[in-house]
């Protein structure tokens, strides 16, 4: 069932042609991820106060303010990917796929070492695939997702440290992200990359 959910997250994140679908599939993996977490932080008081912390930044406030964004500036609202819906669902699949047959030993069973994968397997294609930088925010986000799970699997005994280093990626992510994404905007309203690589010096 929860190989089901993800997979199904993983393809409104790499399918999605409008920012507020992403932004679904992005919950629904966030969410899922917070399951799986959420028996390290309950070790102490405050391991359980960064995690919900964390949770909030980038279940509630991360989206929320990508929505803001959007809703303010509608033609952000438009993901422009550099690939086709058939190519790109099929690199969900072979995500799919590479993420059930990794092996990584560090990160215990079989399963959460293939959720881990898949999870930064998708945080990479939304960079690759999409050309809109609301998408690149939320493949960060997806990226810091995948690497809290593998922080709390490999130091299951510091959970403080894997909360608070995933509170402070939620924090950069989203809110570094979208300032320089509105600075952006102002330079082309689109904020489609390959506009934006005039900017290089």
């Amino acid at each position: 069932m929860v190989d089901a959910i993800l997979f199904l997250a993983g393809a409104i994140l790499l399918l999605s042609t409008r920012t507020t679908q992403m932004l679904v599939g992005y919950a629904v993996l966030a969410v899922t991820i917070g399951v799986f977490v959420v028996p390290a932080a309950l070790g102490s008081p405050l391991s359980l106060m960064l995690f919900g912390m964390s949770a909030l930044l980038k279940i509630v406030v991360a989206p929320l303010g990508i929505l803001a964004f959007v809703r303010a500036n509608p033609k952000a609202g438009d993901l422009r990917p550099s690939l086709a819906a058939p190519v790109r669902l099929l690199l969900v699949v072979a995500f799919a796929l590479v993420a059930r047959e990794a092996i990584v030993p560090t990160l215990g069973s079989a399963e959460l070492q293939s959720v881990t994968v898949y999870v930064v397997l998708c945080g990479i294609g939304i960079l690759i695939v999409h050309r809109n930088l609301l998408s690149h925010v939320v493949g960060l986000l997806v990226l810091g997702t995948g690497v809290t799970l593998a922080g709390a699997i490999l130091a299951p005994t510091l959970p403080e440290s894997v909360e608070l280093g995933a509170t402070f990626d939620a924090l950069v992510a989203t809110f570094i992200g979208l300032a320089l994404v509105r600075a952006f905007f102002a330079h082309n309203p689109v904020l489609d990359v390959d506009a934006l690589r005039s900017l290089r010096g």
